[in-house]
């Protein structure tokens, strides 16, 4: 669990500050795609191995992660964003499922 954590805060730390070019590298985690909470108030999580919190997931893969990948396991390609939800510290807005 601890190699887990030191090898997203170095992600994290990689994807800083934009680069020359105005972007920025994509980071990537790993885990499960699980619907979290009652109707109507219903959270997309993703739940990493090993005992980590839950990543809230945001934005336009919500749906698809939801219909497609409920149950699975994944690995997305996106950044960290500031939770919407002050029940989720952890919040991941993705850009891609990784194949």
């Amino acid at each position: 669990m601890a190699r887990t954590l030191v090898g997203l805060m170095l992600a994290l730390l990689a994807a800083g500050p934009a680069g020359a070019l105005g972007t920025r590298r994509p980071v990537t985690i790993s885990g499960t795609v699980r619907v979290v909470g009652s109707e109507p108030l219903t959270r997309l999580v993703l739940t990493p191995a090993g005992g980590e919190r839950d990543w809230l997931l945001v934005g336009p893969l919500q749906d698809e992660l939801r219909r497609r990948h409920q149950g699975e396991r994944v690995t997305l390609e996106g950044e960290p964003c500031p939770s919407p939800s002050p029940e989720f510290s952890r919040c991941f807005k993705p850009s891609r499922i990784a194949e």
